[in-house]
């Protein structure tokens, strides 16, 4: 503790959700722990494939039951994207604060742990961005995700494998359908990386999940090149 209180007052830590200066923690670094335990996550019954929250039981959600083109095995996320959560997705998305990206991961890859799926991947992949955005943005957050969670769990990254080869607008305010569209021959795989993904158990990374429509687009790529599944985590679900 007295460590801890000379390291806070050398090196100060201001929390990214509240903003209250907070003891040196080298594991989370930019959220205290209150606010990290307020965080919503996603719990109780679910969507076995999507992990949409189930209000009438069953083992499935309508549209994972229904469509017959699901391409990904399972999408699994912590945290329900509301409040804290949402907010901290943007700043890392929208608002340049990169230095996020390790919080959110930490706290993904514990999931991945807990969940047991780093026992089932052979190499991790995140969802990509078109190049044009990337220059805008100057980072693809995913990616910073996925590489931040490759150091933790041990496996190797394919930055890479998948390419956006189109420039969409953002899609928050699209329906299923017009994503869906919107989306369509977004993404192709990059050559280099045809012969490695064959037969291969896949980690998609992403940020958040609302209708399940970009990861499963990506799944359907990775799938049509004989990938042999795909699990999908991201650090949030929407589930309105």
């Amino acid at each position: 503790m007295i460590i801890q209180n000379l390291l806070s007052i050398i090196f100060p830590r201001t929390c990214s959700v509240c903003g209250t200066t907070f003891y040196f923690d080298s594991t989370t670094q930019n959220i205290c722990n209150t606010c990290l335990d307020n965080m919503e996550k996603l719990e109780g019954l679910m969507c076995h494939k999507c992990s949409l929250p189930l209000q009438d039981g069953g083992a499935t959600c309508r549209d994972c039951k229904n469509n017959k083109e699901i391409y990904f095995d399972v999408i699994k996320s912590p945290y329900v994207y509301s409040g804290t959560v949402k907010n901290l997705i943007k700043k890392l998305k929208y608002l340049k604060r990169t230095f996020l990206a390790k919080d959110l991961a930490i706290q993904m890859a514990t999931f991945i742990i807990k969940e047991q799926i780093y026992k089932e991947i052979d190499f991790i992949v995140p969802v990509p961005i078109n190049w044009m955005k990337k220059i805008q943005r100057g980072y693809n957050q995913a990616d910073l995700l996925a590489k931040e969670i490759s150091k933790i769990i041990n496996k190797p990254i394919y930055s890479n494998a998948l390419i956006r080869t189109k420039y969409t607008k953002p899609q928050f305010k699209l329906n299923k359908e017009k994503r869906q569209e919107h989306l369509k021959d977004a993404f192709v795989i990059n050559k280099k990386y045809i012969d490695a993904i064959k037969f291969k158990n896949i980690l998609l990374i992403d940020d958040v999940t609302t209708t399940c429509s970009t990861v499963n687009i990506c799944s359907k790529i990775l799938k049509e090149n004989m990938s042999k599944k795909v699990i999908a985590v991201t650090f949030a679900r929407a589930i309105g």
